[in-house]
């Protein structure tokens, strides 16, 4: 029987502190994912999402999390704020989802020489050599998957973060703006933008119906 977000929540104060495996079997993996395209590094992500289960546990248990919005988006809420935190901590330098340094130079978004450098990321055109796009096949679901994972793993964090909240972590727009405090017309368009292309590499090889489901 697949138990609600309140249910869990009811047993884990209940002090059936066991089903709180439940929400870390399904939450982990993704959540790993997130962790690991902010650190880079195995090991800080590890710790990093342990952590994060641990801040969910107590918030749980302590009534803190009033279940005014899903528990997975509260929990990635928690996710991204540590691992920035965590980031800032072994960088010693800060982390902006919004700005970027280009060669020295800090650019805030809308500024035309930004949105160049955006875009020339995001059109790698080595991402595309690397699968045989040439001809018409049948889709695999774990090939898309996996073209959607080293596309979102080859562009920078302003895009990989926010497509590894939507793609992976299944958030919506409005969740993800409000985890990144940006405006929710800065998410859609990252998104839109970033879809665009990776919509372009897989038309190399599929037909449009069949990737609908995935981009």
């Amino acid at each position: 029987m697949i138990l609600s977000d309140s249910e869990i929540i009811k047993k884990i104060n209940e002090g059936d502190t066991a089903s709180f495996r439940i929400i870390v079997d399904e939450l982990k993996d993704k959540a790993l994912s997130l962790t690991m395209k902010i650190l880079k590094n195995r090991e800080d992500a590890e710790d990093c999402l342990q952590e994060s289960f641990l801040k969910l546990f107590r918030s749980i248990s302590s009534g803190k999390f009033e279940e005014r919005s899903k528990l997975s988006t509260y929990f990635y809420t928690i996710v991204y704020n540590t691992a920035v935190d965590n980031y800032k901590k072994l960088k010693s330098r800060r982390f902006s989802i919004v700005s970027i340094d280009v060669e020295g130079s800090s650019f805030e978004e809308g500024d035309d020489l930004l949105r160049k450098y955006y875009d020339a990321k995001i059109e790698k055109s080595e991402f595309d050599d690397k699968y045989d796009l040439s001809t018409e096949s049948k889709i695999s679901e774990s090939e898309i998957k996996q073209i959607i994972s080293d596309y979102i793993n080859s562009i920078p964090e302003q895009y990989s973060v926010i497509l590894t909240m939507f793609y992976i972590n299944d958030l919506s727009h409005d969740d993800i703006a409000g985890i990144l405090k940006l405006p929710l017309g800065t998410v859609k368009n990252r998104i839109f933008r970033a879809k665009s292309k990776l919509k372009e590499i897989i038309l190399k090889k599929f037909s449009e119906e069949e990737i609908l489901q995935y981009v």
